[in-house]
């Protein structure tokens, strides 16, 4: 079957094609047939070697997004059955109750190989049932960027429909964090260095666009934009760099969900950290700061079935074919998406 590796990453991008024999299931596992994945920017930072403190090996196969069927089932597997339509979380560990690090230790893509792959070996345990009326395409979206936003909004955030939920950027946890919102009724204020992104974010569901590029005090714009009360909840897509804004934005009582950043360009020179100035205001305002990462098995189920009840559809922006893996990096790699980006295997 062939598989991509992320291979010798010392002089940069180094992703190439390699077959290798199919798995065979061990016991309480399956084997998915990869249908469809797509890249996140984690992604692009585990191809040049490294995320964390995990250094890659060159033989590592990238890419944490999923959905299949199922070929083949272990002994001990009975949840599932050979020609279930399935997806997955990467941190598969994190079934259900609260999130512990050592969880982190088993994640695909990462520690262990990813989906960029014709075959995946997988934990029955961790594995989702997909509805009839969600796609292959649309369901590989969900376990990274639309489950990390359902949490930072549903879970985390516990965002009302009096809420105002600002989301930093165009990405595809943006995005997926605007849908979220508007499912429970909030109003939703998005931001972009695009006047034609923030058009298109706006008929995709958001109320309110700031640009942050030709407003670089966008703080001050969602201040008046919300009559000087600020944001209820703030993902915080960016990263640390972003943080100072976030505080200056919210309103009080407001929740910032750190979500961070893995960056997209690997090019740029690294900055230093900043120096948080404006840290008074996490006291004065009574603000909660919170990181987010992805969600539980739970969670995942919940988000498919309020997909299915509210009709809600992913934002994909390009499907690459299985032959054009390279197409889908570099459209990865030029900004220009709103959403997600899909790889369509077999």
């Amino acid at each position: 079957m062939k598989v991509f590796e992320i291979g010798d990453y010392s002089k940069g991008l180094a992703l190439h094609a390699v077959e290798r024999p199919e798995p065979v299931p061990g016991h309480g596992e399956a084997v998915m047939r990869v249908r469809a994945t797509g890249i996140n920017a984690r992604d692009l930072t585990i191809m040049h070697g490294s995320l964390g403190k995990t250094v890659m090996p060159y033989t590592r196969v990238p890419l944490s997004d999923n959905a299949g069927d199922i070929i083949a089932v272990g002994a001990g597997v009975e949840n599932i059955q050979v020609g279930d339509r399935v997806t997955m979380s990467h941190y598969w560990q994190w079934l259900d109750g609260d999130w512990h690090a050592s969880m982190s230790e088993q994640d695909y893509s990462a520690t262990l190989d990813g989906f960029l792959a014709e075959q995946v070996v997988v934990p029955a345990a961790a594995l989702i049932r997909l509805p009839d009326s969600l796609s292959y395409e649309e369901a590989s979206t969900l376990q990274s960027p639309g489950l990390t936003a359902w949490n930072a909004v549903v879970e985390a955030g516990a965002a009302r429909a009096s809420d105002t939920v600002l989301t930093l950027g165009s990405g595809a946890v943006s995005v997926f964090g605007m849908q979220w919102a508007k499912m429970l009724g909030a109003r939703c204020i998005i931001t972009s260095s695009s006047d034609a992104k923030l058009a298109r974010l706006k008929e995709l569901g958001a109320d309110l666009g700031v640009n942050y590029r030709t407003n670089p005090d966008w703080p001050g714009e969602v201040l008046e934009l919300t009559d000087g009360e600020g944001a209820d909840i703030i993902l915080n897509n960016v990263g640390l760099g972003e943080m100072e804004n976030c505080l200056m934005a919210a309103a009080s009582n407001g929740r910032i969900m750190h979500i961070g950043a893995n960056p997209v360009v690997h090019n740029q020179e690294p900055q230093e950290p900043p120096v948080l100035t404006k840290l008074p205001n996490l006291i004065l305002k009574n603000l909660t700061v919170r990181g987010i990462i992805v969600g539980s098995r739970r969670m995942f189920t919940d988000l498919i079935r309020a997909m299915v009840r509210n009709d809600v559809r992913p934002v994909i922006d390009r499907v690459f074919d299985w032959d054009d893996v390279y197409g889908a990096i570099d459209y990865m790699q030029s900004g220009e998406k709103i959403g997600k980006i899909v790889i369509r295997v077999t």
